[in-house]
């Protein structure tokens, strides 16, 4: 039995409430979107939990093979750290759930796993660790060739992440060397 394989990639900004979305076929950015929570649930591993089933829903007719019921894909997501917080540092702990969460779903549906930290991403697209949305954000334009800038924080951070593991796995791949700087 023969099956179909493409290189699909499916990069997440992970949160609670809203999770960038971005989805590439080779190195193409095929689409990008946010997913919103419904508003009405407090608890954080519901919302989670809600946003998951969500993308699958919307998502997993593009990356089930037909002839082998496989998942020919990688699953790349932002892996959250600590964040300052009121002068010291703190993890989001409903968002450390959610990457876990993530993880196990991403396995379980049989995708390739890699869980990357924030910061190094942002070395590994604008060369500092403390890059702000900002510079991500125009690097996101060059590197995908983008036009406007009417999207979300999240869907540029899940595009980052995207563009990270493609240049990471075929470093050059977008014609152009990452980190820009």
């Amino acid at each position: 039995m023969e099956h179909h394989s493409s290189n699909y990639i499916l990069a997440l900004d992970p949160g609670t409430r809203t999770t960038g979305v971005a989805m590439f076929q080779d190195m193409e950015l095929v689409e990008a979107f946010t997913l919103k929570a419904p508003a009405a649930e407090r608890d954080s591993a519901v919302r989670a939990f809600n946003l998951i089933q969500i993308l699958e829903e919307k998502l997993m007719t593009a990356f089930n093979c037909t002839h082998c019921g496989t998942t020919h894909a990688d699953l790349v997501y932002e892996n959250p750290q600590m964040f300052r917080i009121k002068g010291g540092l703190k993890s989001i702990e409903p968002v450390v759930r959610m990457a876990g969460m993530l993880s196990y779903w991403g396995m379980r549906m049989g995708f390739n796993v890699y869980p990357y930290s924030v910061s190094t991403v942002k070395a590994g697209i604008a060369g500092r660790n403390s890059a702000s949305k900002e510079q991500i954000e125009t690097i996101m334009h060059k590197v995908l060739d983008l036009k406007g800038h009417n999207r979300a924080d999240h869907e540029y951070d899940a595009m980052s992440v995207g563009v990270y593991h493609l240049d990471k796995t075929t470093p050059g791949c977008f014609g152009m060397t990452l980190p820009m700087t």
